[in-house]
Order: C-alpha cells, then structure tokens, then sequence
C-alpha cells in the first residue's frame, strides 16, 4: 500500500471493538439476570477486550489523541 493509498486512522476499528464488548457485556448481564451458568471464557474473552480498550486508549494519549470515550469498561462484570 502506497503512501497515497493510506488512510488515516479515524478511531472506527476501536469503535467496532466498543460495541462488540457492550454487546458481550450485555448478553452477560441478561445471562446473570436470567440464573445462567456461563463459561469461563465469555468471562476471560470480556476481560481481554477491556485490557485491549484499555491499551488502544493509553496508545491514543500516548500519540497525542484523546482517548475515544471508555463507556464500554464495565469493571463490574470483571
């Protein structure tokens, strides 16, 4: 890919991330609510993608951005 052929990075790639992880946050708390016993990875695969938020958001102060917003870090179902 060429210079010309690059586009900047807009933060979309992060917000596909976000939504995914309230969607699996949700789909947790409805579970817990409704009495559901669920596998210790759907636990594990939340708590990597909040540490990959987490990393994605350090990474854009880091370069000079504002962090997107962190909404979806819900450390209650950690």
């Amino acid at each position: 890919m060429t210079g010309e052929q690059a586009t900047p990075y807009d933060g979309a790639p992060r917000d596909g991330l976000a939504a995914q992880l309230r969607q699996l946050e949700d789909f947790v708390a409805r579970a817990e609510s409704d009495g559901e016993d669920l596998p210790p990875a759907a636990l594990e695969m939340i708590a990597r993608l909040r540490e990959i938020m987490q990393a994605l958001d350090g990474l854009s102060s880091t370069l000079g951005g504002a962090p997107a917003e962190s909404s979806a870090l819900h450390p209650e179902h950690s």
